[in-house]
């Protein structure tokens, strides 16, 4: 099995609705800001994973914070830590990006975002991202690699 197989079915282990996406952070033409320069100089590339939030979540719950983010984020931790063990057993540095912390949320929600932008998942909008299929229901997670890009998921 290849490497993006292994990557779908880990994702599908734990979760139906999703969405997957690649970014080469280091194109000159991608959007990256310079407080991330130095970690894209070791990790590149990005494999963008967002869980589809349940349907009946109004917009009104997500932007007001109503909602209790644990399991999806346990989810999406998950994934991103068992997508790091595998890049890691092929060879490749990976890092998770944290989903939320303590140190600073708003970098890491940005450093999701800008991931899955890049990967052409959505665009960014308001501090928020917004994806053409569901809006901003979707929680984000990111691993950062040096993986070749046609080794992460070469059939995206």
């Amino acid at each position: 099995m290849e490497l993006g197989d292994n990557i779908r079915t880990i994702i599908e282990e734990n979760c139906e609705d999703y969405f997957l996406g690649k970014a080469d952070l280091s194109l000159p033409d991608q959007i990256v800001t310079e407080q991330y320069a130095s970690l894209i100089a070791i990790y590149p590339r990005a494999i963008s994973v967002g869980i589809t939030l349940p349907h009946n979540i109004t917009k009104e719950t997500l932007i007001n914070g109503n909602l209790n983010y644990d399991e999806f984020n346990r989810k999406i931790n998950n994934i991103t830590r068992n997508l790091c063990d595998l890049l890691d057993c092929g060879g490749y540095k990976a890092l998770t990006v944290p989903k939320s912390g303590k140190i600073n949320k708003e970098i890491f929600s940005s450093l999701h975002y800008l991931a899955a932008s890049n990967a052409n998942l959505g665009r960014i909008e308001k501090n928020m991202f917004i994806t053409p299929e569901v809006g901003v229901g979707v929680n984000w997670g990111t691993v950062l690699t040096d993986a070749p890009l046609d080794v992460i998921c070469p059939d995206l």
